[in-house]
């Protein structure tokens, strides 16, 4: 890896791993790996390469997608090149959690900073501005690599949502903040969370560390009025998540005491507003250059 590439992966960790996994060379060993595997393995007999696979993980058919991941998984726990191929096939299926994942995890431990709960992170001083990109996209893709490698295989059932929480808890102890502690409240995840975080990427955008800079600093400009910030807030970083990774209209609804259409609008009027100040967010050209 040269210096540039290795500068890269550092300020762009996901990126550069969604780069790596994407390439010719690795789709080739995923297909062959598929290929060989579905001859074994009924539960993945109808899966001969990565397309058929992203086919099956993109459909709503839940336990098909336990089926597939917990055999996947089963072949990541064996050792040599087969238990490492299996397991970058699975982390390669759930990078589309790492996102959510690293915004509630910022976000629980700016809650433990301001309950006064332990100082961690690189600086020791909490979740810093310069880490929220870098060093906490990093840690979480390593904690979803040793949960994939390490996954119990007595839990056959509910397997992305059981990797995406152990993933969350496993960061959250290294930041210091445990699950008896009033911030981890705020990203607690219910069994039917995370169905189709792994496969489907919401129209808008997801609770990421960009959504979260982006909501803090049109609410710090007063760039939104109170009820649109209140109602994101509860969309992208509330305590109630539905299958799409972000509070539903519904939930809204019953959080504001209104009905589910009136939620609907305002939501809807909310993220105008908050649409409208991004083009003035100064965070907007590194979106763009990433």
């Amino acid at each position: 890896m040269s210096e540039e590439s290795r500068s890269y992966a550092a300020r762009h960790p996901l990126s550069a791993l969604q780069a790596e996994l994407s390439r010719p060379r690795m789709r080739a060993r995923f297909d062959a790996a598929l290929r060989s595997w579905s001859q074994h393995d009924p539960a993945l007999a109808e899966i001969a390469d990565h397309a058929g696979l992203v086919e099956v993980l993109s459909s709503r058919d839940y336990p098909r997608q336990d089926e597939v991941l917990f055999t996947l998984l089963r072949r990541a726990a064996t050792l040599g090149d087969e238990g490492i191929v299996a397991s970058k096939i699975v982390v390669n299926a759930m990078i589309p959690a790492v996102p959510g994942i690293v915004g509630r995890v910022i976000r629980a431990s700016r809650a433990a900073l301001a309950t006064g709960g332990p100082r961690r992170g690189v600086t020791g001083a909490g979740v810093s501005a310069a880490e929220e990109n870098a060093d906490v996209q990093a840690m979480v893709v390593g904690h979803l690599w040793e949960q994939v490698r390490c996954y119990p295989l007595r839990r056959p059932h509910h397997v992305a949502i059981n990797l995406v929480r152990e993933t969350q808890r496993a960061a959250l102890r290294e930041l210091g903040v445990n699950e008896g502690q009033p911030a981890a409240e705020v990203v607690s995840i219910d069994d039917d969370a995370f169905h189709a975080e792994v496969t489907q990427r919401p129209a808008e955008p997801d609770a990421s560390v960009e959504v979260l800079e982006l909501l803090a600093w049109a609410v710090e400009q007063k760039r939104l009025d109170e009820q649109a910030a209140a109602i994101l807030i509860a969309r992208y970083f509330g305590h109630d998540i539905g299958r799409d990774g972000v509070a539903t209209d519904r939930q809204i609804a019953a959080l504001l005491g209104v009905s589910q259409p009136t939620a609907t609008r305002r939501r809807q009027r909310a993220l105008a507003q908050l649409v409208e100040a991004a083009w003035e967010f100064p965070g907007l050209g590194h979106w763009r250059e990433g």
